[in-house]
């Protein structure tokens, strides 16, 4: 049972189910703006978890490090190396963006498994591969 934390008419209320907000008096399309909240709300924190079960946020710190010090290279001096780097950081940022954009659509569809690896983008293989470099 989903416990709701919500405000309708100027009031709050904590910790109601959803047959606790009816027999409270409170309308569906509030109960339903509450259930969409959470249901959104914890779609977010599953992709937090996918994004740091891939790549910690120790990893990702010291990813943007060594990207930052690459980037700050010229151009001429870059090795295939430091290149590497770059475009499997880049490739990472696109990765977190899609799963970031996919919360969007699992939230909105409350039939829709969100706990289940094939409803989440894959993580690219050069992906993997940097992330277990640091």
């Amino acid at each position: 049972m989903t416990l709701l934390d919500f405000s309708y008419n100027g009031r709050t209320y904590r910790n109601f189910s959803e047959e606790a907000a009816v027999a409270a008096g409170v309308p569906q399309a509030a109960i339903d703006e509450a259930l969409a909240s959470e249901r959104l709300s914890t779609v977010k924190a599953e992709c937090r978890r996918r994004i740091y079960a891939q790549a910690s946020s120790e990893t990702q710190i010291n990813m943007a490090t060594a990207t930052a010090a690459v980037a700050g290279k010229a151009v001429e001096d870059r090795s295939a190396e430091d290149l590497a780097l770059l475009n499997s950081t880049k490739a990472a940022f696109d990765w977190v963006n899609a799963m970031r954009a996919k919360v969007i659509d699992l939230a909105a569809d409350p039939d829709t498994g969100f706990t289940l690896d094939a409803s989440w983008p894959d993580c690219p293989a050069d992906v993997v591969a940097i992330v277990e470099q640091f």
